[in-house]
């Protein structure tokens, strides 16, 4: 039964043992390593921590630029549709000042035109006019085949000829 005995309890002396050295260990873990670790965990809470806050502070940063974009993005979408309107606008202006203008000038062409035939019309009526009167004063002068004043024969034939002509 001894053999059992030794086996089923366990020896005293080993148990101290361990204890002892287990409590060196502690100890020693205790007096020099305890604080190094303690401080190495505390500082790499640290990093972890602000690592996590400049995170989310350049979220809330690259938020903040989105929506400052999606602002000036709908900013110049509207400046764009006023200028492509604004532009619109000009151009009938300009269209219609230009049509105006040329009307205008047609009008004024077209006036100059009539003026010029008037103008021709009228020298042609005297030119015809005069012509008639020497054509009329010679078919006289041989038909009467007399010498009459001439003033006074210019002055038949001409209130003949205003009478035909007009």
């Amino acid at each position: 039964m001894p053999d059992i005995q030794i086996k089923l309890f366990p020896n005293v002396t080993t148990i101290i043992v361990q204890l002892l050295s287990t409590g060196v260990l502690f100890f020693v873990f205790k007096k020099y390593l305890w604080v190094p670790v303690q401080n190495y965990f505390a500082k790499r809470a640290d990093y972890i921590e602000g690592t996590v806050n400049e995170a989310k502070e350049m979220n809330a940063k690259a938020k903040a630029l989105m929506e400052e974009s999606d602002k000036q993005a709908r900013q110049a979408a509207v400046e764009y549709r006023d200028i492509v309107a604004q532009a619109k606008e000009d151009a009938l202006k300009t269209k219609a000042a230009i049509q105006e203008d040329a009307n205008k000038e047609y009008k004024a062409k077209m006036d100059q035109a009539r003026r010029e035939i008037e103008a021709e019309k009228a020298q042609a009526k005297a030119e015809m006019k005069q012509e008639i009167v020497e054509i009329a004063i010679d078919v006289a002068t041989k038909v009467m085949n007399k010498d009459m004043d001439t003033k006074t024969n210019k002055a038949l034939v001409e209130d003949f000829v205003e009478e035909v002509v007009n």
